[in-house]
């Protein structure tokens, strides 16, 4: 890459946490696309642009019944591969690689996925069962070409689920693919799907067409060479071997020399190796920017409708403080108990008929109004609004909880979150509510302390005691009679009056009116708290948002970073990247090189012995 930061390993990164978790329609297609395009990186990409002097891996695939097996044994000249007639013949994949290509290969840098099994090369073969199609069996064949290992992979049609995904993963790391298959099934919709994939990918591919019966190889060869010219590899060479009766599990050398020379032609020289690896590269490249592209609608989708729950969440603890505010601010936390104990401790039917505006008046009486009377009487007031203020904290949150259930009902794709969320317990919701009210009541007291600090405040505030102008600064603020009917309406303004004119005669109107905002900020903020804590169980519920735009900011990095380059490469920039950032296109190979004419109809079929 020329130390060029093309984004690759951020993508990577990116594919590898992203989170695909809600049931929306065409979700089962993304996740897949997510991990082919995480595998493709893992396993190609990256690896493959770190050395593209690397031995190419040529994968040998194909359908259920084709003879992969025989034709990488009879390749090879040594039965490595196991065939069976028990289906699937192929689990763990085995790769053959010469000597000197060992370390690559057996370090992991292809394939890390897989764990490696070290197989003794003179070992015969596996057992078609052996293994875990988690494993790769790695084995040292000096027959395999120079600069190529040969990659024996599951069926593509198996029917085992974990063989089919596995051979479409090896398949995605092949560098050159041999894709075998019979006359009687070359056909087959499932293998054309992953050849229109590899012309896509434009890698180089060549067709064994197995087992053709007597005559009939001019019409399937014509009709294989129409299909492959509408799939995009019209130029795809073919290698026809007639039907025979086999007593081994191998074929003569003439048999597969033109195969033999073709792998050679791509991999003999650096330079042809090159050329392979990056027009295999290149073209997997664009396949994961395509399917990343694709791949962000479902990405913003789903971290849409997560936004949106969590959106619901958050609404429903607004409107709950909102529902707290409303209270107060209505009058009624002052209803009922709380108007009749506060009648109790000072009389305000009488007193508030009689009392004078002048705040010095009030202040000159406090010691005839308060002297000696027990600072104790505004408890009852003072427990009656800590009930009140309770219940309306706890309705609050229970009416949220309320609309993030029944929000997340109507929502397919949140409604098993909803399920699976336990009800809050209401008997430790007017807990904790009633632990945030007497905290806050707490808070004031500390407040009107401090607050009564200098020496003459701190008299008259003795004079009518802490406890009974903690309860006048909670009146002044729920004294709204907004909520209340009928007499409470006249009490409740009686009421006030006295609160606000009692607390001026101690700290001065414009203390008051700090102490009173600074005491609602206080309830917000605890309540807020509350609210937040017991809803949180649903936010909890929910799984990760995927950052669609981290994603999508990654997608954009790679697509500019690869056009770039490929543009400075066929425009010849001075200071260009390696050339495997370039479209290297179908290469092209010179007939005495090639023995395999690519889809001539009359090349003649090569006979099995």
């Amino acid at each position: 890459m020329g130390g060029e930061d093309t984004g690759l390993k951020q993508l990577l990164q990116e594919l590898h946490t992203l989170n695909l978790p809600l049931e929306l329609s065409g979700v089962e297609g993304a996740r897949a696309n997510r991990k082919r395009s995480y595998d493709r990186l893992r396993d190609h990409i990256l690896p493959r642009l770190e050395n593209l002097d690397a031995p190419l891996l040529c994968v040998v695939g194909g359908s259920t019944g084709a003879g992969k097996s025989t034709i990488v044994n009879s390749l090879l000249g040594r039965i490595i591969s196991a065939s069976s007639a028990v289906r699937p013949t192929t689990r763990r994949p085995i790769l053959m690689h010469r000597a000197e290509d060992t370390n690559w290969f057996e370090r992991g840098h292809v394939l890390p996925g897989l764990a490696r099994v070290r197989v003794d090369s003179a070992a015969g073969p596996s057992e078609p069962s052996s293994g875990s199609h988690k494993e790769l069996e790695l084995r040292q064949v000096d027959t395999v070409p120079h600069g190529i290992a040969i990659l024996d992979a599951p069926d593509l049609d198996s029917v085992v689920d974990d063989n089919r995904e596995l051979a479409r993963q090896l398949l995605d790391a092949a560098d050159l693919w041999v894709f075998v298959t019979t006359a009687a099934r070359y056909a087959d919709a499932l293998p054309w799907q992953t050849l229109r994939e590899a012309a896509q990918r434009n890698i180089a591919v060549t067709i064994v067409l197995n087992r053709i019966p007597p005559g009939a190889e001019e019409e399937i060869h014509s009709d294989l060479t129409r299909m492959l010219a509408t799939a995009g590899l019209g130029r795809a060479p073919i290698l026809c071997i007639s039907e025979q009766a086999l007593n081994s599990a191998m074929l003569s050398p003439a048999t597969l020399t033109p195969l033999r020379n073709w792998l050679t032609s791509l991999a003999d020289t650096a330079q042809s190796r090159r050329h392979t690896a990056r027009r295999a590269v290149y073209g997997s490249v664009r396949t994961v920017l395509a399917d990343s592209t694709k791949l962000s609608e479902a990405v913003q989708q789903q971290a849409q409708v997560l936004t949106d729950a969590n959106a619901t969440v958050d609404n429903a603890a607004h409107q709950a403080r909102r529902y707290i505010r409303s209270s107060a601010q209505k009058g009624a936390l002052l209803r009922g108990e709380v108007l009749n104990r506060w009648q109790e401790v000072l009389g305000t039917a009488d007193l508030g008929k009689s009392i004078d505006a002048s705040i010095s008046w009030v202040r000159g009486k406090l010691a005839g109004i308060f002297g000696n009377q027990n600072d104790k009487r505004a408890e009852p007031v003072h427990a009656a609004i800590a009930d009140n203020l309770t219940t309306v904290i706890t309705t609050a949150i229970t009416r949220a909880e309320d609309e993030v259930r029944a929000a997340w009902r109507r929502d397919n794709a949140v409604r098993l979150y909803e399920e699976a969320t336990p009800p809050l317990d209401a008997g430790k919701v007017r807990m904790q509510a009633d632990k945030v009210t007497r905290q806050w009541q707490h808070d004031l007291l500390e407040m009107i302390r401090e607050q009564g600090g200098a020496r003459k405040t701190a008299a008259r505030m003795l004079a009518v005691g802490v406890n009974l102008l903690g309860v006048s600064l909670m009146v002044v603020i729920f004294a709204s009679t907004g909520g209340l009917t009928g007499a409470e309406v006249g009490v409740a303004g009686a009421t006030s009056v006295v609160a606000q004119r009692l607390l001026e005669s101690v700290f001065g109107s414009k203390e008051v009116a700090a102490m009173t905002k600074r005491a609602v900020q206080l309830l917000d903020r605890r309540c807020t708290d509350l609210i937040e804590n017991e809803l949180s169980v649903f936010h909890e519920a929910l799984p990760p948002t995927p950052d669609a735009e981290t994603f999508n900011a990654a997608v954009a990095h790679v697509a500019k970073q690869w056009e770039a380059a490929h543009q400075r490469i066929l425009q010849g920039a001075p200071g260009a990247p390696n050339p495997e950032l370039a479209d290297a296109g179908t290469p092209e190979l010179s007939p005495a090189r090639t023995p395999m004419r690519e889809n001539d109809p009359h090349w003649e079929t090569v006979e099995g012995e």
